[in-house]
């Protein structure tokens, strides 16, 4: 079966102005390419836990580090952290429509009588997969462990405490269409809390119970898995000049109101009649009205002519920073091009 998968350039604009700055900063929610190539003929997937469960014979899995004292516990398990992961996965990946479908294969395949606590599907496995679930591909955690590390730490003025909670998760993609493993990734992740408190009991009571972070650690790598398999949004800050021309007061009115188009036209007005400096920050701000309306290839040449009317000016008419900003700005458009083009290959949109 084949498809061509679409998607929707889509931004989310904030506005801050900064008092008496130059400029304002805006949040832009930019789409990014997945890490991995999947083939657009892959319309469905079937997700499974292949995943022994997690008994470390390692004493230190849960390690509690007092101002007096350090000891450790293997006593707190989460025996669902593998479906936890793979829900989250799931969740994750069908949320972000990048296939038509997601399954998820219901109970646990590992076989307890192998050795190996890597091993993979077998290849009846995977075929009676794809064949109940109507897919193409299977993606497998075929391993997982995790811990924690609880650290109170003992200052003059107060205690200050941590939690650590960390994972190891391993995965496999099985193209049903060639036969072949198409990919094997190996996550690491941790995430953690922190708190402050008079007493060792307050800042205790400002971490989460240790299941509860396992738990949240199981959620957080099923999420960032997902990442690494489909394309998401990532959220940057952009900077917008609001001074140096009486008119970039008006085109900051009109993208409040989200007509960039209009102040565009007002920021090409002041390139074309203002001073040298005001033609910098005028093809600045154009650069960030091109890239806002998806033309990134528009919003480069401009962030170029930006860089180089910066260049032009002397030490006493603009900071080095502005100048470095300039640079920094054409650089990333420069790569918003090249994951445009590998989104559209992703996303089996031809040119």
């Amino acid at each position: 079966m084949y498809r061509v998968k679409k998607w929707i350039f889509g931004i989310i604009l904030i506005v801050f102005f900064s008092g008496c700055a130059s400029y304002s900063t805006i949040e832009l929610d930019v789409l990014k390419p997945a890490d991995i190539e999947i083939p657009v003929e892959i319309a469905s997937v079937v997700v499974v836990d292949n995943a022994r469960p997690f008994i470390s014979s390692d004493s230190a899995v849960h390690k509690i580090i007092l101002p007096d004292r350090n000891y450790s516990i293997d006593t707190i398990r989460v025996e669902d952290f593998g479906k936890r992961v793979v829900e989250s996965f799931s969740g994750t990946l069908e949320s972000k429509q990048f296939f038509d479908s997601v399954h998820v294969a219901k109970g646990s395949f590992k076989n307890p009588a192998r050795e190996n606590l890597l091993s993979p599907l077998s290849s009846f496995e995977i075929d009676s997969l794809l064949r109940h679930y109507n897919a193409q591909a299977v993606i497998s955690l075929d391993y997982f462990d995790y811990g924690t590390t609880l650290r109170i730490t003992d200052t003059p003025d107060f205690y200050y405490s941590t939690l650590d909670a960390r994972s190891n998760s391993y995965w496999r993609i099985h193209n049903g269409l060639t036969g072949e493993i198409m990919d094997v990734h190996f996550l690491r992740d941790t995430i953690f809390w922190e708190g402050a408190g008079a007493s060792l009991m307050e800042v205790a009571n400002k971490l989460p119970p240790i299941r509860k972070a396992l738990e949240m650690a199981a959620q957080h790598a099923g999420e960032e898995y997902a990442d690494y398999v489909a394309p998401g949004w990532k959220n940057e800050i952009r900077r917008y000049y609001t001074h140096g021309h009486p008119l970039f007061s008006r085109a900051s009115e009109l993208i409040a109101g989200g007509k960039w188009e209009e102040a565009n036209r007002i920021c090409y007005y002041v390139y074309e009649n203002g001073s040298d400096k005001q033609r910098a920050r005028a093809a600045f701000n154009l650069a960030l009205g091109k890239e806002v309306l998806g033309e990134f290839r528009e919003a480069a040449a401009w962030a170029y002519r930006s860089m180089e009317a910066y260049q032009e000016l002397g030490a006493l008419s603009v900071s080095q920073k502005e100048k470095d900003i300039s640079v920094q700005y054409y650089t990333q458009l420069a790569v918003r091009i090249q994951e445009k083009k590998k989104l559209d290959e992703q996303y089996g949109i031809e040119e």
